[in-house]
Parts: structure tokens; C-alpha cells; sequence
């Protein structure tokens, strides 16, 4: 067999192609390669690469002798630093004597036989040369004994994942060889560092994801790679695959068999998907002649469907494959929201940076029509860096010429009627130059000389990273800067192979009125990108051809000029279905608040409200097709009165959740799809009426449902109509559309005003100093003393209760952390009463508010201490009130309502307690008593916001009680802001999260964490504590520790592979369970993993026995209700998945009462015997396509922590091995972690199994691997 060199920086470079071709080619030996069928290639040899060698070099001498000097030890020899190295010999000899904060550079490590061994990898074939981290570092200890850290040095200023890959490998082969050694010098395994350019420090990061991840490869994936016929090594052409010397080979075999790797866009693991083709194994689609006679099968969107990136592309696909096969431009079905039908003034923008320094060196900008505005038709302005000092000058140039170009709009639109105003769009080509743009607008903001201008661009050219200022624009501007070709792919199949080339599509859609022609030299073009090549601009900086930077300048005009031309030839292929006219230009003005607390929240909760407004405009603006499929568009058909019938399949378990607050409501037809397509979501959205949108608003008020089939049959609708909209007839034919509304954003707006003009106003204390908010209160100790003893012996306080109590009697702030079945609710009830009776007996007057997220929150405190202020003697001493309304079942039978209108009739009571929402509290604030005490439940629910409309309640001096838990479900948040600075959660962020962490970690001034759990056995308690909540989080009795499920012997029979593969799950001695289906590939419905919740249900509906009685549930309607109230929950994170289990439900049971079958974030709150958490998604790029969501932390802890005594976690094998792209995105890590987490906790404290599913029907092939954790 032949042998393969391998290396950790090769391993790394693989995971950042994710080509298994490049991984074979490069592992190959050079003197191996011809006689392998691979071809024979020279090396890179250009000035860019010549030059990103170099300034690696010099990037590294920089961090050695400069940052690091007199800490490194240096190898000895004359010559360049970085071709020196350490012996074998002397590494060894010098890693155990280094001083703490010492580190040696360039150590020689070898890879031993046992290393490889260890992974099932034959030394004779996988040969590993030694390797040399650039720097190993003694760690300075603190407070554990001193570890070596792996740092390794990058000329880059992005920390990317063959950076991650190669430092880990490093780590994991230098604690291997240390280990085989003998050598007592332990090596940091939690963490590398990676020193990026021009930092002073290096940066590092978690390897525990990347050893769980190359650990796979070594073990399953390598050997495949290297040992398989060179043919059928898998390959496909990206973005990333230039920087790779077998490029144009790759290129070369894809044009000459016409491969799928042309059709632009197509992603690495779409293309793996296709090849693989899971529908028919063995009939790999690798053309486009393959494509086309596939997607002609009736079942193919199906197939598609399966896959994340391909989903719902069909028709999008058979016309990409007919443009390269014919030449044809096809339109598309898709609609473009932001595209504008005209504009008065269009600008369009050219950024391009330097891969070596990463500086932006070159800009453009070119403005076409307004001369009204400015005298001439058009104007163009080019700034090249000379060298690269002058970056910083090209980059003033540019943003002072950008903002006067449109200041000369601003002005002239000041004065003028709106008839005469100028609208303006600006314009980039491709994504790189919008990412460029919104950088140099930070980097300008720096700047004393452009700050101005840079802040005036920032407020119009709006990103989520403008929260992060201390100054913030007040109005909203709708796409102020679109991207030309993601509206392309949007709108347009062209025949333009692998790559949206600006050449080649403006010689695909050139314009009628102004046809351009660009050639695509070698100099500055690459073949897979639009990024302009360096070659040139390296050449004029380094003095060999300083004419370059003039070359430079003209590609940049040509650029220009290309773009201006393919948006005419875009234009005129789609105006007819453009929709969107844009607004009349004005720099937004910034918000007139004094405070930057302030200043910023308005800018949130604006912002917020826009992002929901666009993402509901963007489903609407989906293929028709697709909306009906997924239920957004609903075609329906006016019957008598205000029935109408529903025309298209309504799923009803897909429609109770996705039902929207209000809707849209057009005639079918063109007319009324352009009618929804042009409405202003954001201008409406706290509007009852729709006036002249050209709209009707509906509002659903009932269903009409065929339970049995599980679908909406018709629909109760409240209409109102726009002005001049004729009223529907019956018979006639209309569309709901989703609305998106906002009913609270102004009001937290003008709340938010007043409180900027009230300096050192309560709540702006908190923000911004909150342990000073936290001042002791002066209560009597006789009130403290009396209080507590009711607390311990009324309420039966717990340890951590009591200390929590304690809090709240002597201080101002209490952060009640109260993790999942910690008593919260009883806590606050208890504290409330004891407080209250301890007051009143001492003549004290107090007046307690209740606030939270939902109206259930609010009620269920209030019944809880309606239900106890008997056992405090305040039956009639202690009026509680729900101002306006009540909303569920226990509040209305318990409590009483205090109306708006009669809220002054309770000023003057001594005792008193109010709950309400924040909009209520804050109608009121100038009407209600001040408020001694203020509890906001579901705090880590609630934003700042939300908290100012109610904080101005509370009377100077008052208690103010925040209850929560921010390792559950946070508030729901529309924008992708920047982390702060400070790492710490943001003004985006709970309140709950916002404060915590702002607390001491190690002597909290005013956070009490609760710690007894009265819900969760032992087994379930100690994974949460062992990975979030600490080892004092722990059953609150040993009753409670030693809960376990009862079940009863079996009454029916299934096949013997069903009885011991759903009797090994259900075991009762083992409470926790995760359950990890393999060879499935399914994006959103996993029909597999749904049947076999619905086997498991059905199993413990027949022997799972109540607590209560210790007898079966009944089979009886009464005993259905019990079952789904108490004994089990279902919980999955997608309607699609909610829907097969509830299907196959139906299947194998004739349920009595419906099963309780939802999203996490219906269960929040509750608890049952049992819950089965299917998670469903088993496709790789749907996971990372909603990465935050699917690994959400929060929600798989809220999912686990439901069960009293048994959970079980289904997880497809997908899901616990993702690319390692997603470590990028730290929230998302943060919930892979604790997947694997659970995996390892299962293994250790249990055991496992693996069974095949081929009695299953449709799950043939098909294992679930069954880790089951003991009793503990």
C-alpha cells in the first residue's frame, strides 16, 4: 500500500477546503504523484503569495523578539529565525525547565507509533514528519499547577478553523509524546492560542470540540480518504478551492464533464449529498445531464427536501441546469424586496483590501443621475493607497467624497414638497464589499479626522454593530445598501458556471441602454471570486512597478462602470415585478437623548421592530409554491358571513403554530400578490386599520378542523377593510398573508424618552451601577426577625431560600436565580407573605407590584399567594388585584380584576398587591400608589425595555426582586448584534442576563442563586449541576433524589426487536437517556425519529403508572388528559417534527384527548413523570442554517430539566458532529458542548447499545445507538 505524508497543517488546511481530493492530492509524495494519476503542478509563485510568505515571517520574528522579548527560548544557528528549530533532543530537555510565563519556539515534536496506533492508523502507511509549534508556553499557574499552552503565530486577522485544527493537533501530539516520556509536565487540553496580526496577545479558544472532532476523522474518516480508488475520491469546486495549487486541474474536469460543481452556489455538503444520493445508493448525480434527468422525477423536491441547502430549490435548480446547458437567462420565481423599481440617484460602491496587511487599499464610488441635484449626470472618484501607510488617507478621501454625495441630496430635499424630493440607492456588486463597507465605517468612526462623516454614513447605512455607540439614529432606512448579486440569485438563472462572476454577468444581462464590456485579466481577476487580485498592488508597494497602482486605479473605474451596467441589464429583465419604490433621502436624524443607555435602547427597539417587519415581508416575498406548502400563504374562499374555506392542504398542528397575531388579506391574483408584496409592514404596525395600503387586515378567531385527517378546513374571520376596498363577496377568492405587527415598540420609546429627561432616574441607576443600586435597606430588625421566622417556619425555607430571603429584607436588588425546579414561585409567594405579615404587625404600610413576561407568570404568582395567605393570617388583610384582565383558567377562578379606569381606588390602602403586565404598570404610573416592593418574574425573559415601562412604580428606596434564570429561555431577539467589548451580555439582552453578570461570580452582591430541586431525581439533577448550575443544585430530599417511573408489566406485543429496543430505553433505572439515530438524513420532519417517539409513547401510555394512585392512567378520555398533563411531554424544536409525531401518534393509538406534543417554549414552566425531547433535524447545513436555535443551549437545558424521572433525548448523529464552521459562532458552540456533554455524561454514568431499526418500516439500515445513564 502506499504511504501518505501527513502533517498537522495539512489535517488543518483539509478542514478549511472540506475536500477530501485535496486532503489525497497533498498527502501523496511529490516523487509518488504522476505515477498516481495525480497531476504535476508548479507552486504558487505570484507576488501575493511570495508576499503573504513574508510578511508570516516577519509576523512572527515580530511576536518572538518583540512582544515576547527575553521570554522565548530561541533555537541557536545564524540565518532567518524562522528556519531554525530545536532538536528532538533539546526540545525535550528544554520543555520541563521552563519558568512559568517562558516559552520555547520551535520545538521538534515527533508523532510516535502509539499516537497512531491509538486511532487504528498504520505507521507503515500514515507517516507523520515532527512537529514544530511555533511557540509552547509555561503558564503562570494561577491558583493549578502550571500547564504548557500550544500558541501558534498567524499573519491573519481572522482566527479560522485550520488555525483551530492545527493548534489542537499540536496539543493533542506534544501531550502524547510528554506522556510517553515520562516527562511530568501536563499540557493545557482546554485551551490553544492563536497569535493574530498586530495583536498583543494571543487569542485563545476551547479545544475540547476540536479533539472530539479530529479524533473522529483519525478513527473513521482518514483511512477511507487515503485507501479508496483515486477516482472516487469525492471533490468539488468553492470559493476556497483557488488558494489550492491543484486548481486548475479541478476547473479543468469540471468544465470537460460538464460536473454540478458549475451551478454557482452550490454548497460543499449539497454537492456531497447529491453524489451520495441516499434516495437510489449507487446512482451518484455528478452532471448536469445527471441533475436534469433527476429533477424530471416526480419525487425529487421530495428527495431535495432532505437536504438543507437544496430544500425547496427544485424549480430554482432545473433552471440554474437549463441556463448552463442552453445559455438562456430564466427568471426565477422569487420576488426582491429590496431591489427598488427606480431611483433618482444611484450610487454604486467598490471596496478592495490587501490579503497581507488586511487593509482596504482601494475605493470607488460612482454616482449615476441627479443632475438636478448636482449639475452633472454622473460623477466617479477612485482612491488607491500608495502604500501601505496611505490606506489610512484613501479611506478619509472615500468617506468624505460618499458623504458629501449625499449631504448635496439632503440638502436639496430640505425645503422641498415630497413631490420633489430625490430618492437614493447605493449599491455594491458582491458580499465581500458590504462586509468591507460596514468595517470601514468602524475603522472611520476611530478616526478624529472622518468620526463626523462616519457617523452620519453609519446612521443611513445601518448594522446591528451601531447599538454598540453612544449615539443612535432614530428612523429606520429600509435596504440602504443592496447587494447585486444576491438579488441575481434571487431573481435570475443565468448561464454563468461555478461562480457570479461580474464579467461574465454582465456579458449575460448587458444593458440595452448602456452595454459595457470587462475582460477579466489574470492581473486582477480571479476565477472563483470577484475580489480583486493583489499582484498589482504589491508590485507598486515594493518599488518594482509603481505604474501598478495606476492599473489599479482603472480596474476600479472599469469596475464601476460594470456594475452600473449589469444593474441597468438586471432592471430591465425584472422591473415588471420590482415592487418597492425607495424613499426620498435624508440622513436620519440621531435620537435626542442625553443619556447613551438611553440613546441605545431606542435604537434596539427600533431596530428590532424593523428586522421582524423584513423577515415577515421576506416570507411573503417566497415562491407562491413554497408559501402554500409551508402555510404562510393561505388561499381561502369567502362563505357566509365570516366563514371562509380554506382551498389548500392546512395542517393543523403546522397552523396553531405558526398562526399569526394578524394577517393580511388580498384577492387572488396578481393584483392582490403585488398589493402584499408592497405593503409597509413597519409604517402599519401598531395600526388597527389598513387605510390605503391597498390591504385588508384579518384577524382569525376560530377554525373550522377535521381532527381525524388533522387539518383546517375553513376559518372565522374578523376583516377590516382599507379605505375604498370594496367588502368581499361570498364566493370570492383571497390569500392570508402574515402581518407583522408591533404594538409595544412606541410605547417603550416615548417610556424611554421621558426617563432621558429625568437624570439619576431609578432606572438608569441600575444599568449603570448596579451593585450601588444594591443598597442596604433600613428595616427594622425587629420586621427582619419576624419576617424570617415565618419564612422558615410558615413557609418551609430551604438554605439557599433563606439566604435569598435575607437578601431581599436587607437590600435594595435581589437577582433570584432560580434554576429549573427550585421552588421559584413558592419562593416569591412565601417572601411576599412573610414580608407583608412582618410589616403589617409592626404598623409598616406595603404595597407590592407583580410583573413578568406573560400574563400566565403574573397569575400564577398571584394565585400562589392567594392560595397561602390564609396560613399568614392575612385573609382579609392583604387585597390582591390583576389590573384589566384575566387569562387563564386559575386566575380567573381565584382572582379578582382591577380595571384602568378604577385604579385610583386603591391609593390609600396600607397593604396591597397589584399584578400586570409592563404596559398596564406603565398606563398607570401617574394613577398607582408607589410601590415598596417590585417583583418582575420571568426576569430573564424581560429587556431593559420592558423593565423601564414599570421601574417608575417603584417608590424611592423600594425593593426591587428580579426572578429568573438566563440559562433558560431568553427573550426573543431579532438582530445579530456585536459581543460588547466588555464579553458581557448587552442592552439587547435580558435584564436577568444583563445584571448577573455584571454581579461578583465569587461574592455576589445581590445575586441568590436557589439550589434545593423539588422536581428532578439525582441522575437528572447531577448532569445540570456538573455542567451549568453548580454542585450545590441538588435534590431537595432524598424522596424527590430517589424518583424513578413505575411501569407496569406489558398488556400488548410488537415484534421482538420493538419489545427489546423500547424496553432497553424505557427502563426505569435509568433516568436519562439520549438516543443517537444514525443513517438518516432528513432537514426539519424525521418521519423515522417520529415513529419511534410514537412506539415508546404508546408503550408508556399502556404501563406507565400515576404517582397518585400507583395504578395505570385509565383508558378513558379522563385518563388520556392525566396522561399528557402529568405523565409525559413531547418536545421538539420544529412544527415540521411536531407534526410527524403527532401523525404517527394518531397511528398507533385512538387518542381521548389530544397529546401535548410542542416546542420548548410552551413547556418552560412545566413538568411531567416523563418527557421525550426529538430533536428531528439530522442534515448538517439546516442545522448550521439556524445554528443558535438547533444549538441552543438554553433550550436543550429547559428540554431536560421538565422530567421528574425520566427523559430521553433523541439526537441524530448529524447534530453531535457538525463541521467545525460552527465553533465560530460561540452561542451556537456553547450548545454543541453541552450535546456532547450529555453524551459523555451518559457513557460514563452508564451505558450503551446499539440496535438495528429494520423492524421498523421505512428504516431499513437504519441504527439508534442508546447511551442510558443510571440511578443514581
Amino acid at each position: 500500500m502506499p504511504r501518505f505524508n501527513l502533517s498537522p497543517s495539512l489535517i488543518g488546511w483539509f478542514f478549511y477546503h472540506d475536500c477530501e481530493r485535496y486532503l489525497r492530492y497533498h498527502a501523496t509524495p511529490e516523487q509518488e504523484r504522476e505515477r498516481s494519476g495525480i497531476p504535476v503542478v508548479a507552486m504558487d509563485q505570484s507576488p501575493t503569495t511570495r508576499a503573504l510568505l513574508d510578511a508570516g515571517i516577519r509576523w512572527e520574528e515580530e511576536v518572538v523578539c518583540t512582544k515576547l522579548a527575553g521570554r522565548v527560548r530561541l533555537p541557536d544557528g545564524i540565518g532567518p529565525l524562522s528556519d531554525r528549530s530545536f532538536s528532538i533532543e533539546e526540545s525535550f530537555e528544554v520543555l520541563p525547565r521552563l519558568s512559568p510565563g517562558e516559552a520555547i519556539y520551535q520545538s521538534t515534536i515527533p508523532v510516535s507509533v502509539h499516537f497512531l496506533r491509538n486511532y487504528g492508523l498504520d505507521p507503515e502507511v500514515h507517516r507523520f514528519s515532527p512537529c514544530r509549534p511555533d511557540l509552547v508556553m509555561l503558564g503562570e499557574g494561577s491558583g493549578r499547577e502550571a500547564e504548557l499552552w500550544v500558541i501558534d503565530i498567524k499573519a491573519s486577522e481572522d482566527l479560522s478553523v485550520s488555525h483551530r485544527i492545527q493548534a489542537t493537533l499540536y496539543a493533542m501530539i506534544l501531550d502524547h509524546a510528554l506522556d510517553l516520556l515520562g516527562i511530568d509536565r501536563p499540557v493545557d487540553m482546554d485551551r490553544a492560542g492563536i497569535w493574530l496580526y498586530g495583536e498583543d496577545e494571543p487569542e485563545p479558544f476551547d479545544l475540547h470540540l476540536n479533539i472530539r472532532v479530529l479524533e473522529d476523522f483519525f478513527r473513521h474518516r482518514l483511512r477511507g480518504i487515503l485507501a479508496c480508488p483515486l477516482e472516487d475520491v469525492p471533490w468539488h469546486i468553492t470559493s476556497r478551492c483557488e488558494s489550492c495549487e491543484f486548481y486548475p486541474h479541478c476547473r479543468e474536469e469540471a468544465e470537460t464533464s460538464a460536473s454540478v460543481s458549475q451551478i454557482p452556489g452550490l454548497s460543499p455538503a449539497g454537492r456531497r449529498y447529491l453524489r451520495e444520493a441516499p434516495w437510489n445508493p449507487g446512482h451518484s448525480i455528478n452532471t448536469l445531464s445527471d441533475l436534469t434527468r433527476f429533477l424530471e422525477i416526480p419525487e425529487s423536491d421530495e428527495y431535495l427536501n432532505n437536504c438543507g441547502s437544496l430544500a425547496g430549490q427544485g424549480d430554482r435548480l432545473r433552471a440554474t441546469v437549463r441556463a448552463l446547458q442552453t445559455g438562456e437567462v430564466i427568471r426565477n420565481a422569487g420576488r426582491s424586496l429590496a431591489l427598488p423599481i427606480y431611483e433618482d440617484i444611484g450610487i454604486v460602491l467598490t471596496l478592495q483590501k490587501d490579503p497581507v496587511s488586511d487593509r482596504i487599499y482601494a475605493l470607488g464610488l460612482r454616482r449615476f443621475k441627479g443632475e438636478a441635484v448636482y449639475g452633472t449626470p454622473s460623477h466617479e472618484a477612485v482612491y488607491v493607497a500608495e502604500n501601505p501607510d496611505d490606506c489610512a488617507r484613501v479611506r478619509r478621501e472615500f468617506v468624505r467624497a460618499l458623504a458629501a454625495e449625499l449631504a448635496a441630496v439632503h440638502d436639496y430635499n430640505q425645503g422641498r414638497d415630497w413631490g420633489s424630493r430625490k430618492s437614493v440607492q447605493t449599491y455594491v456588486y458582491d458580499t465581500y464589499e458590504e462586509d468591507l463597507f460596514i468595517r470601514l465605517l468602524e475603522e472611520a468612526l476611530e478616526d478624529p479626522a472622518t468620526a463626523e462623516d462616519a457617523l452620519r454614513l453609519r446612521f443611513y447605512y445601518q448594522d446591528p454593530g451601531v447599538a454598540q455607540g453612544s449615539s443612535h439614529p432614530a428612523t429606520p432606512v429600509p435596504f440602504p445598501l443592496i447587494v447585486l448579486t444576491r438579488e441575481i440569485r434571487r431573481l435570475l438563472a443565468l448561464p454563468v458556471p461555478f461562480a457570479l462572476r461580474l464579467p461574465e454577468v454582465l456579458a449575460a444581462i448587458p444593458s440595452s441602454r448602456f452595454a459595457y464590456h470587462l475582460d477579466p485579466g489574470d492581473l486582477f481577476w480571479y476565477e472563483q471570486s470577484n475580489a480583486l487580485r493583489s499582484d498589482a498592488i504589491i508590485m507598486a508597494w515594493s518599488g518594482k512597478r509603481p505604474e501598478a497602482a495606476d492599473w489599479v486605479r482603472q480596474e476600479i473605474s472599469r469596475r464601476l462602470l460594470a456594475a452600473g451596467s449589469v444593474l441597468d441589464g438586471l432592471r430591465e429583465r425584472v422591473k415588471a415585478s420590482l415592487v418597492r419604490w425607495p424613499e426620498n433621502f435624508r440622513f436620519p436624524r440621531p435620537w435626542d437623548a442625553a443619556m447613551p443607555e438611553i440613546s441605545r435602547l431606542l435604537f434596539i427597539t427600533e431596530y428590532e421592530s424593523t428586522i421582524g417587519a423584513r423577515r415577515v415581508q421576506e416570507l411573503r416575498g417566497r415562491p407562491w409554491a413554497l408559501r402554500v406548502r409551508d402555510s404562510i400563504s393561505i388561499p381561502i374562499r369567502k362563505s357566509e358571513g365570516n366563514f371562509w374555506k380554506v382551498l389548500a392542504p392546512l395542517d393543523l398542528s403546522l397552523f396553531e403554530q405558526s398562526k399569526a397575531f394578524g394577517y393580511l388579506l388580498v384577492p387572488d391574483g396578481d393584483a392582490g400578490e403585488e398589493a402584499q408584496l408592497a405593503f409597509d409592514d413597519l409604517r402599519y404596525r401598531d395600526s388597527p386599520n389598513p387605510g390605503k395600503s391597498g390591504v385588508c387586515f384579518a384577524r382569525v378567531h376560530d377554525e373550522i378542523v377535521d381532527r381525524s385527517a388533522g387539518q383546517v378546513r375553513g376559518l372565522v374571520l374578523e376583516v377590516a377593510y382599507g379605505r375604498g376596498f370594496p367588502p368581499f363577496a361570498e364566493g370570492d377568492l383571497a390569500v392570508l398573508h402574515p402581518r407583522f405587527t408591533d404594538f409595544t415598540a412606541p410605547r417603550y420609546v416615548d417610556r424611554l424618552l421621558t426617563l432621558d429627561g429625568q437624570p439619576g432616574n431609578a432606572f438608569i441607576r441600575l444599568l449603570r451601577d448596579p451593585g450601588g443600586f444594591a443598597a442596604p435597606i433600613p428595616e427594622p430588625e425587629k420586621v427582619v426577625q419576624d419576617a424570617e421566622d415565618l419564612a422558615l417556619g410558615t413557609g418551609g425555607f430551604t438554605p439557599s431560600q433563606a439566604r435569598a430571603f435575607r437578601q431581599v429584607l436587607t437590600n435594595r436588588l435581589t437577582l433570584v436565580w432560580g434554576p429549573p425546579g427550585t421552588g421559584k414561585t413558592h419562593f416569591l409567594a412565601t417572601a411576599l407573605l412573610s414580608l407583608v405579615k412582618a410589616r403589617r404587625a409592626h404598623g409598616e404600610q406595603i404595597r407590592v407590584g407583580v410583573a413578568a413576561f406573560t400574563h400566565a407568570a403574573i397569575e400564577n404568582l398571584l394565585v400562589k399567594v392567594q392560595d397561602s395567605v390564609d396560613e399568614f393570617g392575612l385573609t382579609a388583610a392583604l387585597p390582591i388585584y390583576k389590573l384589566r384582565s384575566l387569562r387563564t383558567p386559575g386566575g380567573k377562578r381565584s382572582l379578582e380584576v382591577l380595571p384602568h379606569d378604577r385604579a385610583d381606588t386603591v391609593i390609600g390602602y396600607p397593604s396591597l398587591l397589584l399584578g400586570g403586565t409592563v404596559h398596564s404598570f406603565g398606563r398607570l404610573d401617574k394613577v398607582l400608589p408607589s410601590l415598596d416592593v417590585l417583583v418582575i418574574d420571568e426576569a430573564s425573559q424581560m429587556r431593559p425595555a420592558e423593565l423601564a415601562m414599570v421601574i417608575p412604580v417603584l417608590a424611592d428606596g423600594g425593593r426591587l426582586i428580579l426572578a429568573g434564570d438566563d440559562l433558560q429561555l431568553p427573550p426573543v431577539i431579532q438582530g445579530d448584534y456585536p459581543v460588547p467589548d466588555d464579553g458581557l451580555p448587552g442592552l439587547e439582552d435580558s435584564i436577568f442576563a444583563y445584571l448577573r453578570h455584571r454581579d461578583d461570580p465569587d461574592y455576589s452582591i445581590y445575586t441568590c442563586q436557589l439550589g434545593e430541586n423539588w422536581r428532578m431525581n439525582r441522575t437528572l439533577s447531577r448532569f445540570a449541576a456538573e455542567t451549568l448550575y453548580g454542585t450545590g443544585y441538588a435534590p431537595a430530599t432524598d424522596v424527590i433524589g430517589r424518583q424513578r417511573v413505575v411501569l407496569a408489566p406489558p398488556t400488548s406485543c410488537g415484534s421482538p426487536g420493538e419489545e427489546e429496543c423500547v424496553g432497553w430505553i424505557l427502563d426505569p433505572a435509568y433516568p436519562l437517556v439520549l438516543c443517537v439515530l444514525e443513517n438518516v438524513r432528513t432537514t426539519v420532519e424525521n418521519s423515522v425519529e417520529a415513529a419511534l417517539v410514537a412506539r415508546l409513547t404508546r408503550a408508556l401510555r399502556e404501563r406507565l403508572t400515576d404517582p397518585g394512585s400507583g395504578e395505570p392512567y385509565p383508558a378513558t378520555e379522563e385518563g388520556d388528559y392525566l396522561f399528557w398533563r402529568h405523565g409525559l411531554f413531547i418536545v421538539s424544536p420544529h412544527h415540521a417534527q411536531i407534526g410527524a409525531i403527532r401523525t404517527h401518534l394518531a397511528g398507533v393509538r385512538a387518542w381521548e384527548y389530544p397529546p401535548f406534543v410542542d416546542t420548548v417554549d410552551k413547556m418552560q414552566g412545566q413538568e411531567a413523570e416523563a418527557v421525550i425531547v426529538s430533536y428531528g433535524v439530522s442534515d448538517v447545513e439546516t442545522a448550521l442554517g439556524e445554528a443558535e436555535f438547533i444549538y441552543s443551549r438554553n433550550r436543550l437545558n429547559v428540554s431536560l430539566t421538565r422530567s421528574r424521572a425520566k427523559c430521553m433525548v433523541f439526537l441524530p448523529r448529524p447534530l453531535l458532529e457538525p463541521p467545525l464552521d460552527l465553533v465560530q459562532n460561540e452561542k451556537a458552540a456553547a450548545g454543541l458542548r453541552h450535546m456532547l456533554d450529555l453524551q459523555e455524561f451518559c457513557r460514563v454514568h452508564g451505558e450503551e447499545r446499539t440496535f438495528d431499526l429494520g423492524w421498523m418500516e421505512g428504516a431499513a439500515g437504519v441504527r439508534l445507538t442508546v447511551l442510558r445513564a443510571r440511578k443514581m
